[in-house]
């Protein structure tokens, strides 16, 4: 399928949705180890919208050389086709830089292509979500845990970065938030196909957390349980257990059943991010939303099939958005050319 995909349409599109002017200088930042196949596209139609270009293509991309961060810094927008985690490049939003992340598969890109409607959607998502002051997650499988909200701000990504300011990724369709510390209460119970990043897997059977005062306290069930267990032990840092960011997803077109059809070095997993009614459940660092913890032990869990009310208002019932302006059209496929 990837074949018959015109990239050179897609990344002229997207540049349109990131409302790319003439007089902005772009820079696309690339893995020297393993060039991406989007580097001469993304470079072509930053040109043909008239911009300026430079091309980063670097071997640390944990921490960039100062020539590169300066290079970065003195740009509008940022294509990011590695995925840098340099904090550096997240502290040049205050200035205004724009970021996008694109490191999927082309066929990813396709059918995920953000719309002004996944926007506007997400946006709706983001206010409701802002003035909350309870979120309460309950599933038939027995998941009943209850986080306090407020502390921290609410985000979301739509897919384009067309704001000052704005990170995002190529596709995504989601919003989520951080609890307040130690707010976190009651029961989690991952069920039968939800999903473990960044290990990319389905679980095969339920695991049971029980959750206390913002962390996790014990795991219990089968062999996924134990995996977990001993993943997170490994770290020998107490900040593990503790609950990161909570959401639920809003991507149409975005698939649960898709890892079952890519290799796991393939994708980054955007898909199970973002699939539609998804409660996105994760553990360990509050770093990037203000918080104090930080941790390198980071599990992102789309849970599928649960219920997510907002001050005891349902937003998503087993998985079905509810609000009207959250929810999406039918999907409709992409025309390959």
């Amino acid at each position: 399928m990837a074949e018959s995909i015109n990239l050179a349409r897609l990344w002229r599109d997207m540049l349109a949705l990131c409302k790319l002017q003439p007089h902005e200088h772009v820079v696309v930042l690339s893995d020297a180890a393993k060039p991406s196949p989007y580097t001469t596209h993304a470079l072509l139609a930053a040109e043909a919208a008239g911009g300026s270009t430079t091309l980063l293509q670097l071997s640390d991309l944990s921490h960039l050389s100062p020539a590169a961060m300066a290079a970065i810094q003195g740009s509008d927008l940022l294509i990011d086709l590695a995925f840098t985690h340099d904090r550096r490049v997240f502290g040049a939003l205050g200035d205004g830089l724009r970021v996008l992340v694109a490191v999927e598969p082309p066929e990813i890109l396709a059918r995920m292509f953000p719309t002004v409607e996944d926007r506007a959607r997400c946006l709706a998502a983001q206010h409701r979500l802002s003035y909350a002051k309870t979120m309460h997650v309950v599933s038939d499988a027995g998941t009943d845990i209850t986080f306090g909200l407020g502390e921290f701000l609410s985000k979301c990504q739509y897919g384009f970065a067309d704001e000052k300011g704005r990170w995002d990724q190529w596709p995504g369709a989601f919003v989520y938030t951080f609890p307040n510390e130690g707010s976190a209460n009651g029961t989690v119970v991952l069920d039968r196909g939800d999903i473990l990043f960044p290990m990319k897997s389905y679980l095969q059977a339920p695991v049971r957390m029980t959750v206390k005062e913002g962390f996790i306290t014990d795991i219990s069930g089968g062999l996924d349980a134990d995996f977990i267990k001993d993943v997170m032990e490994s770290y020998k840092d107490p900040n593990v257990y503790a609950i990161s960011h909570i959401g639920w997803g809003l991507s149409a077109n975005g698939r649960w059943n898709a890892l079952g059809f890519y290799d796991k070095a393939g994708t980054e997993g955007q898909d199970g991010r973002a699939f539609y009614g998804n409660f996105l459940f994760s553990t360990g660092p509050n770093s990037s939303g203000g918080g104090k913890r930080s941790t390198p032990c980071h599990l992102d869990i789309p849970m599928r099939n649960t219920s997510v009310f907002l001050d005891n208002q349902a937003i998503v019932l087993r998985g079905e958005v509810i609000p009207e302006d959250q929810r999406a059209r039918t999907p409709v496929a992409l025309a390959a050319e």
